[in-house]
């Protein structure tokens, strides 16, 4: 989605700003296209379109603009010797600037927009134990791929207690009366062990029938970390 807006602002700039560096401004689309095109390859190839990017601060976007204006303007001028005929060879500066200045501000308000605690997801984790902690922690470090909040976690039987007994939830109330207290937007599933028959499975049925999505915590760290995590994974 980030590459699409971008390679539309890079279009509109260099459409805007044909008249400066086009004898014929009647024919300015396949240049304006050439232009965003190369941009967005330049960009690319520096590693501006990875999972992390969202986590920049303006800084580092900024420095990563810089030689990717860089290379891309060499990329331009090859091509215009090339393609004499697109008369790419009059490309200054301020297309540049535009389309560099555009990219900055698009980035400042999607990012901005990614990390709002307004996209945050409210989770509710069942079990308590290892993997358990590991959403926990996977939460306060930011490093997954949507915001995300654990609101409490549902002990089951049999698990090792790994987490703050602060966030325990009461276990003796429905996960569905739990996930509409809480307003939960997903309920992950950690129980390691769950062939003791203290694995909820009828509330978690009731769960997924009654609009709450139930995820697997290997499925979890997947969609999340980018990660398969061997240990998370079940028998069957």
């Amino acid at each position: 989605m980030l590459l699409l807006l971008e390679l539309s602002i890079l279009l509109a700039a260099g459409i805007a700003s044909s008249p400066l560096w086009l004898s014929d401004p009647g024919q300015r689309y396949m240049p304006a296209l050439a232009f965003a095109l190369i941009m967005v390859f330049s960009m690319g190839t520096l590693g501006m379109y990875q999972h992390d990017q969202s986590r920049e601060d303006i800084k580092s976007i900024v420095l990563r603009i810089m030689p990717s204006l860089a290379l891309g303007f060499g990329l331009m001028q090859l091509l215009a010797a090339l393609l004499p005929e697109m008369q790419l060879g009059r490309l200054g500066s301020m297309v540049f600037l535009l389309g560099g200045g555009a990219v900055l501000l698009a980035r400042l308000v999607v990012f901005t927009s990614a990390q709002s605690s307004m996209l945050e997801r409210r989770l509710i984790i069942v079990g308590d134990g290892a993997i358990a902690r590991e959403c926990l922690a996977l939460a306060a470090s930011s490093a997954g791929f949507h915001p995300f909040r654990v609101v409490g976690f549902v002990p089951v039987q049999g698990e090792m207690r790994a987490v703050p007994s602060a966030m325990l939830l009461p276990a003796d109330l429905p996960l569905l009366t739990l996930a509409r207290r809480y307003a939960a937007d997903e309920i992950v599933v950690t129980v390691g062990d769950r062939r003791n028959g203290a694995f909820p499975v009828r509330q978690l049925l009731e769960c997924a029938l009654g609009g709450v999505p139930v995820t697997d915590a290997a499925t979890f760290f997947e969609r999340e970390a980018c990660q398969i995590r061997v240990d998370s994974l079940q028998p069957s």
